[in-house]
């Protein structure tokens, strides 16, 4: 009989994952995989259904970055009617992401992977930890939280699953009252953006120190940039090459001939690939470290001067993934900066925020955008009807599958069976999956049932431990 280790479940991650160890002759671990353990069947459940649905119903693939999917779909639809939408609305949906990525970044950053950084031995290990060790980070990540979910509100509709972009634009103008509300609003909360990006420098430093050379592989990144600059609703899809150097740039509705994908073993999650390489060797990273690895200006002056004290302090390109946290908050000021900019732009008030759209053609629409955890790219194709005959959605945590296998492997690689199930050793394989923020199932889970197994497999496949409850 196999023997088999169940400790309790490992909290903090967006969805069901499992780690497979993997020993070599010896005994020791030769390899490891991050697996994704839940059935995601939206590409399927999609088909037969309108395509100017998407929006509402992708939204609701995921209840953490509900944002994104709405946009991304709602783009494609777009793209498939061959719609160019007003600059309001534009604009508008700009916001609405904005509001998305800072509640999003605020979250992760505070309250699921900040215990592991913020609140000091001793300390419980999850939301209540940061309250009681830290009660005013607790309530500036609380503030940016509810300013971003009051945009998202106030713009989306809902403050959760947005409704309000529409094919041809959105469904609704902003009220002069609100986007007042929403400019106080912004401009209150840039302070703890400034003090929570001035944290994560200080901390990602500290985490470098404590783990030197821990996950430091080289890696191609991919974004999504606007002329070079960071921007999360629109812009070209890019690719650097470890060294930093252009390797690709392409439109979104060009993916297919760029990207492929392959079905993992063990795991729901395919893994993508750039195709120029192959399976093996065309692997990369997507999200905020990446992104701030690529952009060649934030777009806005203190997210600027952030990003240039980022590279003063850790060179060009960071691949260490700890240094994710401190990318992240770069990204939130340039978001919360961002808002107050566009929120200032007088068309943001303009009633012109939808144009007609014409149905009774069949086609293809290709869009992205970049959600908080990375790339995501939303492909529809639809007949005359408006039925959706084929759906394709690369989610964020696909991208970085590899990423996240390397960042286990190197926390326990050589390691006994007996040595890689041992505490430390898990919260040092955790270490590295937050710091990617992985939304594993891109879905709502229930709070406290999120677990995290670990499974040990014999040279010859064999299980022979598992640790965490399935």
């Amino acid at each position: 009989m196999p023997e088999v280790v169940n400790l309790p479940a490992i909290k903090r991650i967006e969805g069901h994952g499992r780690i497979a160890l993997h020993l070599d002759e010896a005994g020791r671990v030769a390899d490891a995989h991050f697996d994704v353990i839940e059935f995601r069947g939206f590409e399927r459940m999609l088909e037969g259904r309108m395509v100017w649905e998407m929006p509402l119903i992708t939204s609701r693939i995921c209840g953490v970055c509900p944002v994104s999917h709405h946009l991304a779909a709602v783009k494609a639809v777009d793209a498939l009617y061959g719609v160019q939408i007003p600059r309001t609305a534009a604009l508008l949906r700009e916001l609405l992401h904005l509001g998305g990525f800072v509640q999003d970044h605020a979250l992760h950053f505070f309250f699921l992977a900040g215990p592991d950084f913020l609140t000091g031995e001793g300390a419980s290990r999850d939301l209540l930890g940061v309250i009681e060790a830290r009660p005013d980070l607790a309530r500036a990540a609380i503030g940016l939280r509810k300013a971003g979910q009051r945009v998202v509100e106030a713009v989306g509709g809902r403050t959760s699953h947005p409704v309000a972009a529409i094919p041809g634009g959105m469904s609704k103008a902003l009220d002069a009252e609100v986007r007042d509300e929403l400019l106080t609003l912004a401009r209150s909360v840039l302070p703890d953006a400034l003090q929570a990006a001035e944290l994560a420098a200080e901390t990602t430093a500290r985490l470098l120190a404590e783990h030197p050379n821990y996950a430091e592989n080289p890696a191609y990144n991919m974004a999504q940039m606007r002329d070079g600059a960071f921007a999360i609703y629109d812009g070209t899809i890019r690719v650097n090459a470890p060294d930093g150097s252009p390797f690709a740039a392409f439109d979104a509705s060009e993916y297919e001939s760029h990207i492929s994908e392959r079905v993992l073993d063990g795991s729901y999650a395919n893994s993508p690939y750039l195709s120029a390489l192959g399976a093996q060797a065309g692997g990369y990273r997507v999200g905020p470290l990446a992104r701030v690895n690529m952009a060649e200006s934030m777009g806005t002056p203190h997210a600027d001067e952030l990003l240039a004290g980022f590279r003063e302090r850790h060179g060009r390109p960071v691949h260490a993934v700890l240094a994710f946290h401190h990318a992240r908050m770069i990204e939130l000021v340039a978001a919360v900066e961002r808002m107050i900019d566009v929120l200032e732009d007088d068309e943001i008030g303009s009633d012109q925020v939808r144009v007609r759209v014409d149905r009774g053609v069949a086609g293809r629409g290709i869009a992205a955008v970049e959600a908080p955890r990375g790339t995501l790219i939303h492909h529809y194709e639809a007949d005359m009807m408006g039925k959706v005959t084929k759906a394709n959605l690369i989610v964020a945590t696909t991208h970085n599958v590899g990423s996240l296998d390397s960042a286990v492997l190197e926390a326990v690689r050589g390691l006994a069976k007996d040595e890689a199930l041992t505490e430390g050793s898990v919260r040092h394989m955790e270490l590295g999956i937050r710091a990617h923020d992985p939304c594993l199932s891109c879905a709502t889970h229930e709070i406290g049932r999120m677990p995290l197994v670990v499974t040990v497999h014999a040279a010859d496949g064999t299980l022979v431990a598992e640790k965490g409850v399935a």
